[in-house]
């Protein structure tokens, strides 16, 4: 399980037109969101990946990279971003499933009968990374359904960098009984 304030795992995966993105080498200044999506068969992955890219110079301005990710290979990776009508994001392909769910606890889904989804995938998983590749915040969901809007994600981002608020979530001491 992921702990705010300690290290993540490296991720590193080939992009549909930036090359490979090291989490290491290409964290921006203020930082990186990780956006990991299910694939090419969830509409709502389309449109977030859509609506990033009509705000990925908000990020830009704040010092924070950006990616999206999935499992899907390079040609399902492209289909989606085709139909998300993309100019600039970062679109990773071929995360292995192994390494969502044990590096970055990620849960994984099975493909429903007679669906388009991948075989197996993961659902969404939402991560701003420190400059110091510390976890900052994170969601993990278990289904595609109520996620972070983006520009949620940007005001919680901004906010954190303007206040230079702490993460929060760190206290793994006792606590006291329940009354």
């Amino acid at each position: 399980m992921l702990h705010p304030a300690e290290m993540v795992p490296n991720l590193t995966v080939e992009t549909l037109s930036h090359g490979r993105f090291d989490l290491r080498e290409h964290a921006g200044t203020n930082g990186t969101l990780l956006i990991f999506y299910r694939g090419l068969h969830c509409p709502l992955c389309i449109r977030q990946m859509s609506e990033l890219d009509a705000k990925l110079g908000l990020f830009a301005d704040m010092g924070v990279e950006t990616i999206m990710l999935s499992g899907d290979d390079q040609a399902r990776a492209q289909e989606t971003a085709d139909k998300a009508q993309i100019e600039n994001t970062k679109v990773g392909y071929g995360m292995s499933l192994a390494a969502a769910r044990d590096d970055w606890g990620l849960h994984l889904s099975s493909a429903r009968t007679g669906s388009t989804e991948a075989a197996y995938f993961f659902e969404p998983g939402h991560f701003y990374i420190a400059p110091n590749q510390t976890l900052y915040f994170g969601w993990v969901q278990t289904s595609p359904f109520a996620r972070p809007q983006i520009d949620d994600l940007h005001n919680a981002i901004k906010f954190a960098l303007e206040k230079s608020y702490p993460p929060r979530g760190m206290f793994r001491g006792r606590v006291p009984e329940d009354n």
